[in-house]
């Protein structure tokens, strides 16, 4: 390592060029860096217009949300720095003109962020964006005469056919170039047909495509100053800056707004299996420390290309019983408003008995709300939601189980933070607890998925309460219609038996 200045210092000046910076991921990047490093230069966000809307409008909309409010509050002035970049990963030099390669060539640091994470994809679009997306990206930092770090944001299930991950580059599933030529000449639908016997062990076109990037980010790294970030499952901030935040219904999110909702019921989870969630501010404070190493870093660390595991310790990860149980208690205590039925989830240990309950509990109840809503005028939705929920068990299913990441890498990190730095971006997490984090959790979605503002909860809590009764009330009926018609028609034929 070279004589290290603060991370503060090393951004100071500097250009930098973000992809997928309208993600979940990249806002929360964006927000950290110009608020922990307010003298970095300009901070390029690689954006395309989309339903009318300009590179400039969506930037816009972007820094209005939540997220930036502590920014709005102490140093408004340095979202200045942020220049929108008409662009897109899915086309050739990023669909760059000339006028913003020229605009780009001072960028000193790229976060390249963008991916399509949909499990559904068809490979063809997966690969161009995921894996072509990275080349162009790469090809396109080649260019840059004072490129310090290109950070290759992948993840940590990039080869999740393994049971165990190390820190390291895994042989290719497929040699990338070729991979990039078959979704550039085949259409969709051969490429499709082919799909199955590419993927192989791979369980959906998202991890596939994701591994093939990371040998690209692999073979530039041998000329460029490349590191591969791979995040576990990124769930909402702990602290920074502010305690809860999401802006999207995925992974652990979706099933526990699902479960709050009323609307998720059911499910067949292997509940014993750890899932491993790293805090979302935490994750991009790490992304900063490792591109600020690779800064500092001899030209000869370029090989091998590191490698890093954002993964929690097996201590700081949560059982699906332990998320599970703990969000019931939670929606007692800080119910939505938002609530169609009493909070409850029933698991179910095979899908066959998963399909005859999803049907009874979720999809019918769904199905006579929609004729409600339908008969007074509004606009069904349920039975929609249902579907997504569905189909996204039967996608997820190939994750119901339980990994082992090694993150000595990652977690080494800590000692090589400055003193000074240790505040601002220090990576310890969750020292309060699991249950801690579970109800910063718990509260940032009702505040921020739900849009329901502290205010609304003693009315909220009014409203569990009246489900509860009448949860309870239709259960009494159901149970007692149940045993007089078992009365009636079952008892004299087994009198008869008898």
């Amino acid at each position: 390592m070279s004589s290290l200045r603060s991370i503060p210092d090393t951004f100071s000046g500097a250009d930098v060029f973000i992809t997928g910076g309208s993600g979940f991921m990249g806002k929360v990047l964006i927000e950290k860096l110009l608020r922990s490093c307010p003298g970095v230069g300009k901070v390029f966000v690689l954006i395309r217009e989309r339903r009318g809307k300009t590179g400039s409008d969506r930037i816009d909309e972007l820094v209005k949300v939540p997220l930036f409010d502590v920014i709005r509050q102490n140093c408004p002035k340095v979202l200045d720095k942020l220049v929108p970049v008409n662009g897109d990963c899915s086309q050739l030099k990023l669909g760059l003109d000339d006028a913003s390669w020229k605009q780009l060539e001072n960028v000193q640091f790229v976060f390249h962020a963008a991916a399509s994470v949909r499990f559904d994809d068809p490979l063809q679009k997966a690969i161009l964006l995921n894996t072509r997306g990275t080349r162009e990206a790469l090809e396109w930092a080649s260019t840059l005469k004072k490129l310090k770090a290109f950070i290759h944001v992948s993840t940590t299930f990039s080869n999740c056919e393994l049971a165990e991950i190390e820190e390291r580059l895994y042989p290719a599933k497929m040699n990338w170039k070729k991979s990039i030529e078959l979704a550039e000449t085949l259409n969709t639908e051969v490429l499709e047909v082919l799909s199955a016997k590419l993927l192989g062990d791979s369980p959906n076109t998202y991890t596939y495509s994701k591994s093939i990037a990371e040998h690209v980010a692999n073979d530039y790294g041998k000329r460029l100053p490349v590191v591969i970030f791979r995040p576990a499952v990124v769930t909402s901030a702990e602290k920074e800056p502010l305690p809860g935040w999401i802006d999207n219904f995925n992974g652990p999110a979706g099933l526990a707004a699902g479960c709050a909702s009323g609307v998720l019921r059911t499910g067949c989870i292997n509940m014993k299996a750890h899932i491993d969630c790293i805090p979302v501010d935490v994750c991009i404070k790490a992304i900063l420390v490792a591109a600020w190493l690779r800064a500092h870093a001899s030209a000869e660390a370029t090989i091998p290309v590191p490698v890093y595991n954002c993964a929690p310790h097996k201590h700081k990860s949560a059982s699906f019983w332990l998320m599970v149980d703990e969000g019931i208690r939670l929606n007692e205590i800080f119910p939505v408003s938002r609530m169609l039925w009493k909070p409850s989830f029933t698991n179910y240990c095979c899908m066959s008995a998963y399909y005859l309950a999803f049907f009874l509990y979720q999809l019918l109840p769904s199905l006579l709300f929609d004729i409600v809503l339908r008969t007074t005028g509004h606009k069904p939705m349920l039975m929609k939601l249902q579907r997504k929920i569905f189909h996204a068990v039967v996608t997820l299913g190939r994750f119901n189980a339980e990994w082992i990441f090694h993150s000595d890498n990652y977690h080494g990190m800590q000692k090589e933070i400055l003193e000074e730095d240790r505040k601002q971006f220090g990576l310890a997490y969750m020292n309060e607890g699991i249950t801690q984090y579970g109800l910063v959790c718990h509260k940032g979605g009702r505040r921020y998925l739900f849009k329901d503002p502290d205010s609304t909860l003693p009315q909220a809590v009014i409203q569990f309460n009246r489900m509860v009764w009448l949860d309870r009330a239709l259960k009494l009926i159901w149970y007692g219609v149940s045993s007089i018609l078992v009365y009636i028609y079952a008892y004299p034929l087994i009198n008869c038996y008898l």
